[in-house]
């Protein structure tokens, strides 16, 4: 995952402005942030505001440094003010991180010594605060600087955070029993936080409503609350106090906050009136002007709704709007990421280098650090042939719930956790070769400085050579797929030298937390098995037949199984595998290493 240390930037960037003749922001420093919900703060920047020729301007004074890689020294962001106003207590200001320009609008709070608003671009917003401090450099927020966490907060925390404690051991012990003890002991524990948390979270909100940790606690109680089995009634005060705090960072906070509500009470039962209560709220007021995520994302909610109401003509009547909205948001896409133009790959500089580099994308569509690293493979599609680089991504439930995961992609995670734990620590990670390098990722901003990254390792990669060679093809009849694989060269053939045959769909569209609209070379399934078949023999062929209709249901259950367990943010399950390839992978399970690969697409209908 990324983090952000303190940078002293020392920029001197002033944009003047006029507005109001009594704006009531005081002068001084402010630090600029956004919170992820009521008690996490991230710390983007601090501004010194003051009067120059009778007028209020803003200077940059400090920013954030971003992490790229594990071990070097942070990055910076480059930053600059696009504008700033003060108009009474309203306060505006643009910021522009790298490529992406954030906007905040926000009110002065009593004290003087807050701004509370939105912070974000034309697709998501969070909650915003510029907040007073004496100095001018930018501290990065700890856990010392958050309020101190009520009594019962703190217990279902130590209960939440325990399966994943044993769920990691496990994954890095290499004793089977060890390992076996570890996972009954996480399953335990994850039965003992279903058991006790929600109680917990209930208590922190009744004794402790002044809290911002009610805040959470209900938005946690509100994500699980058909796994509680809670009652509209119950639901309906979680969302009153979630409402009550949210009010204070202004409409499109409250816009923003209701559409979420309604998103998670959709993909639970029994709660779809305060979902449309919701969804209502967001729409209220909407016009064409209301951001296009907005108004996507509202769209399809209420669609939703209505048919589950049996309103199917009224939910068919939304189709029009949704598809002009989607086409807007598509196209806009397409023309801004990468926001970069990529540069072709020249060719290999050794004419005798044979070698395939295989690249390997662990990733998640709620992910926001992950954009980075998705743009970044994005391009590399553009700018390398398959018959020099492979790319394959793999998504995962990670931080949140992603329709795109399946089985088989966690198995390969598990396979690179064991051989490699300290690398493997979150998404995204980037295996190259088969081994783990360039870790990280972070916002769109640093999508170039990531494909940079990415080519010094392939164009070393293609350098290699390799006595191994891969052979296939795959035909489709209907649903059937009929995969054949030849491999010759392997010099020392063994139980550790492996196959693996990957079924990838080229494109997929489906949005995320994190805004990313297309998913490239996409892993579906390992037909074969996860664990590989073992080459024995320096000539090896394999055969494979798979039934892309039982792929479907295998998925489709798999993913109703999770949901109930982690409601998805949204219903889209994207399943429709029309432009299938496949990857054949020749690797050595001693060591990890990739010893050559081959992509063929799937022939026939």
């Amino acid at each position: 995952m990324t983090r952000f240390l303190m940078a002293v930037a020392a920029i001197a960037l002033a944009v003047p402005a006029s507005f109001a003749a009594d704006p009531s922001l005081p002068e001084g420093n402010w630090r600029v942030s956004q919170h992820f919900n009521a008690i996490a703060e991230q710390r983007l920047c601090v501004i010194k505001i003051e009067k120059k020729d009778g007028k209020l301007a803003a200077t940059l004074l400090d920013s954030m440094k971003q992490v790229m890689k594990k071990g070097e020294d942070p990055s910076p962001i480059p930053v600059k003010i696009k504008e700033f106003k003060a108009d009474g207590d309203n306060v505006h200001l643009a910021i522009e991180f790298g490529r992406q320009l954030m906007v905040f609008d926000g009110t002065v709070a009593k004290d003087k010594k807050k701004v509370l608003g939105a912070i974000g671009d034309d697709k998501r917003a969070m909650r915003g605060m510029l907040t007073t401090q004496n100095g001018e450099k930018l501290e990065i927020a700890t856990a010392a600087d958050r309020p101190k966490a009520p009594e019962p907060y703190l217990e279902a925390t130590k209960l939440n955070n325990a399966p994943f404690t044993f769920q990691f051991k496990a994954q890095q012990s290499k004793d089977a029993n060890e390992k076996a003890e570890l996972q009954a002991k996480a399953k335990e524990a994850r039965a003992e936080a279903d058991a006790k948390v929600p109680g917990l979270y209930k208590e922190t909100i009744e004794k402790h409503g002044d809290s911002p940790y009610a805040t959470v606690a209900a938005a946690s109680l509100l994500a699980s609350a058909g796994k509680s089995k809670a009652t509209p009634q119950d639901v309906a005060a979680w969302v009153k106090v979630i409402d009550a705090d949210v009010v204070k960072f202004g409409d499109r906070m409250v816009r923003e906050t209701a559409l979420s509500t309604a998103e998670s009470l959709i993909a639970q039962k029994g709660f779809d009136a305060i979902a449309m209560a919701a969804v209502d709220k967001a729409m209220d007021g909407m016009t064409e002007k209301t951001p296009l995520m907005l108004q996507s994302r509202s769209l399809k909610a209420m669609k939703t709704l209505l048919t589950n109401a049996g309103k199917v003509n009224e939910a068919k009547a939304l189709d029009t709007k949704i598809a002009k909205v989607e086409t807007a948001l598509d196209e806009d896409y397409i023309k801004t990421v990468p926001p970069f133009k990529p540069e072709h790959f020249a060719g290999r500089k050794d004419k005798e280098a044979n070698k395939v580099a295989v690249m390997e994308l662990f990733t998640g569509a709620q992910c926001p650090p992950c954009v980075a690293a998705d743009a970044a493979f994005d391009a590399l599609e553009h700018a390398y042939m398959t018959k020099d680089l492979i790319l394959i991504q793999y998504h995962m439930h990670i931080p949140g719930p992603d329709p795109l995961t399946n089985k088989d992609t966690i198995a390969r995670w598990d396979y690179y956790g064991k051989l490699f734990p300290k690398q493997m620590g979150g998404v995204p990670s980037s295996i190259f070769g088969g081994k783990p390098q360039s870790g990280g990722g972070g916002g769109m901003a640093f999508a170039e400085d990531k494909f940079k990254d990415y080519t010094a390792i392939v164009n070393k990669l293609v350098e290699e050579k390799t006595d191994v060679k891969v052979m296939g093809s795959a035909k489709r009849t209907g649903d059937k797929i009929s995969i054949n694989v030849d491999v010759d060269g392997v010099k020392d053939p063994g139980e550790k030298i492996k196959l693996r045959v990957l079924l990838v769909e080229e494109k997929i569209k489906y949005v995320g937390g994190n805004g990313m609209r297309f998913h490239h070379q996409v892993v579906r399934a390992l037909p074969g098995g996860a664990e590989g078949t073992a080459i024995k023999e320096k000539s090896f062929k394999k055969t494979v037949d798979f039934d892309v209709a039982e792929l479907k249901k295998i998925l489709t259950k798999y993913l109703e199984e999770f949901n109930s367990e982690r409601p998805f943010p949204n219903p889209d399950r994207p399943m429709d595998m029309a432009h299938l390839k496949v990857i054949a992978l020749v690797q050595d399970d001693a060591t990890g290493e990739i010893l050559n690969a081959t992509e063929f697409d799937v022939q026939g209908k």
